[in-house]
């Protein structure tokens, strides 16, 4: 993979909407390890929650265009496996969490292993 510095970019693309801070997270650092670069937009919004459209909330991840079909790649493959996995614990917040998830994807808490399914 090419390697691109922020000043080469021509055209920034959409490439994902994540749930959450959180979820942004994990999926910029997934593509940052196949040297993709990243934009997060929309980080600071939760606060506006209520007040915004749903659709505006989300964080969003930008990726340069010609990066953009093995971005795409990676996060498919991402959420593939979060379909595939079957979710393991519950939260005191009453969410339903993936095994592989240490803390909640709800609330942050971490994960009470005495309460493992």
């Amino acid at each position: 993979m090419e390697l691109l510095h922020p000043a080469d970019v021509e055209q920034w693309q959409r490439v994902y909407q994540a749930a959450n801070s959180i979820e942004a997270g994990l999926v910029q650092g997934l593509l940052q390890q196949s040297v993709i670069l990243v934009q997060l937009s929309g980080e600071f919004l939760a606060g506006a929650a209520g007040e915004l459209p749903l659709t505006d909330v989300g964080v969003q991840l930008w990726v340069p265009q010609q990066q953009f079909s093995v971005a795409q790649r990676i996060i498919s493959h991402y959420l593939t496996q979060l379909q595939n996995e079957p979710a393991q614990w519950h939260c005191g917040c009453g969410e339903l969490n993936y095994q592989s998830f240490e803390v909640c994807w709800s609330c942050s808490q971490e994960k009470d292993e005495s309460k493992s399914e």
